[in-house]
């Protein structure tokens, strides 16, 4: 399995801070220098080595799929890492394989992806959440306190796909919040960040289609088609 190789400090698991943690809450990328990339063939070992046949692994591949079916439109007009964007959209549930819990599965998943040396997979994870968590939020979930909010391209995108995805078809962000709302009502702290969140993914998503030229429903469509 790749990991990471002695260039980049592993987290800490005591609470105490280390230069990764510094590192990351500066943006640091792991990209380049001392980070051995996760391919596509390891994350699709991870997914099915975690999830097996589980149900919720086809709304991972679905995310993967419409991920790689994005990336070259957007590719016009800037510049994506195409294969990490798929693995982390592949992976971005992989903490589905310890709790469904709206936020508990992104630090699962988080911690599963930190202990194989996965750094950069591993903060989609928890970013994805609501499209993104502070660092006091993310503290009361025992994550390092650290802003876990989507900050590159990739981030983002995995962020809105997996809102455009309902189990495994494409949706409307309308659509897709509605179901939130409906499943998550007895979730005090899930439910009362929705609105933000939508906020965000509808924000994210002007951004989109600018860079594609058409809207994402036009997107959706030809590749529902």
């Amino acid at each position: 399995m790749m990991g990471v190789t002695g260039a980049l400090p592993h987290r800490s698991h005591t609470g105490k801070t280390t230069e990764y943690d510094r590192r990351l809450r500066r943006g640091f990328s792991c990209h380049g220098q001392g980070r051995t990339m996760l391919s596509r063939s390891n994350a699709k070992e991870i997914l099915s080595k975690y999830g097996g046949k589980a149900r919720w692994v086809r709304h991972c591949v679905a995310v993967a799929g419409l991920a790689d079916y994005l990336a070259p439109i957007i590719r016009r007009r800037h510049d994506i890492d195409a294969d990490f964007l798929w693995s982390a959209a592949l992976l971005h549930d992989i903490g589905r394989y310890v709790t469904h819990d709206p936020v508990g599965h992104g630090v699962a998943g988080y911690n599963l992806l930190m202990e194989l040396g996965h750094p950069e997979e591993a903060y989609v994870c928890a970013s994805h959440i609501l499209f993104g968590l502070k660092a006091d939020e993310a503290a009361q979930f025992a994550l390092p306190r650290n802003n876990f909010v989507p900050r590159k391209m990739e981030e983002k995108l995995v962020a809105l796909i997996d809102y455009l995805i309902e189990f495994d078809k494409p949706t409307t962000l309308q659509a897709r919040f509605s179901s939130l709302r409906a499943r998550n009502a007895n979730n005090d702290f899930f439910f009362s960040r929705l609105e933000r969140a939508e906020k965000a993914a509808n924000d994210f998503k002007a951004v989109i289609t600018r860079a594609m030229g058409q809207t994402i429903e036009e997107v959706l469509a030809a590749y529902s088609a």
